[in-house]
């Protein structure tokens, strides 16, 4: 008997044990019943997410910041222009904010002086600005994208807040009459093709993708009806330095793009 109350005394000891060293891990925004410990939330409701380059000049970024509690200190943002992927402009500091609710609101024009850009039409079709959030509660406690996490916080929809983006996409084709044939000639210097990467044409809201799978070179012709809605973007693959092509608009030669090829053609 003395035996098995030992053991009983020491099972308990060693559950004390275990939890002690949970606790001691325990990343302290997942305390939401701690008002010393709790994370300092921000939610942010903002307008479009994705605008077309010509519109940049005219437009604004629109947004309204709450603090679902009342340890919030600060809540501050900074804009970085990324172009495929990589750093162009920036990151820049955009505002800070103290008082919740907040509306905010930049011109596309004041995001790109920011960013230390000489005019807005710097930021071109495929480009995407991201806005990185930090927010720092009342009691020290910073939240980032790098120590957000929608399963301990439990509020996943609050991420953009601490990280979102405004995608710029391509602007119509308007410099030329659109309405006849088009010819497009694709290279790939290596002469393997090109790698998963493919031109598109979007006419009236329909696609047509043009690539080659291998060799050096193709052609390809597409009508498009005149008045039609003309957008032309390319979406890059592999080995993107072996990439170019050419177009000719019913007008006659439209430009040569490539090698590396943006994702907008105009």
């Amino acid at each position: 008997m003395k035996r098995i109350f030992m053991y009983m005394i020491g099972f308990c000891l060693l559950s004390v044990g275990f939890v002690s060293c949970e606790e001691d891990e325990k990343d302290p925004m997942q305390v939401h019943l701690d008002e010393a410990n709790k994370a300092p939330y921000v939610r942010i409701k903002t307008n479009a997410t994705v605008l077309g380059a010509s519109e940049l000049p005219t437009s604004s970024f629109d947004a309204t910041v709450s603090a679902l509690e009342n340890n919030v200190a600060s809540w501050d943002v900074t804009v970085t222009l990324e172009q495929g992927g990589d750093a162009a402009a920036g990151p820049a500091a955009l505002t800070s904010v103290s008082s919740f609710p907040s509306d905010i609101s930049f011109t596309y024009p004041e995001i790109a002086s920011a960013l230390g850009l000489s005019d807005v039409s710097e930021i071109v079709g495929g480009n995407v600005l991201r806005f990185l959030g930090t927010a720092t509660g009342t009691s020290g406690l910073v939240v980032t994208q790098d120590n957000f996490s929608g399963s301990i916080l439990g509020q996943a929809e609050q991420l953009p807040a601490f990280n979102f983006i405004v995608t710029v996409d391509c602007s119509p084709i308007t410099d030329v009459s659109v309405g006849g044939t088009w010819n497009i000639d694709i290279f790939d210097s290596f002469g393997d093709g090109w790698d998963g990467a493919f031109l598109t044409f979007t006419v009236n809201g329909v696609d047509t993708d043009f690539t080659i799978g291998g060799g050096s070179e193709g052609n390809f012709t597409i009508d498009v009806p005149a008045g039609a809605e003309l957008f032309i973007r390319y979406t890059s693959g592999a080995f993107e330095e072996e990439h170019t092509f050419t177009l000719t608009s019913p007008e006659g030669p439209y430009g040569d793009f490539g090698p590396n090829p943006l994702l907008c053609v105009n």
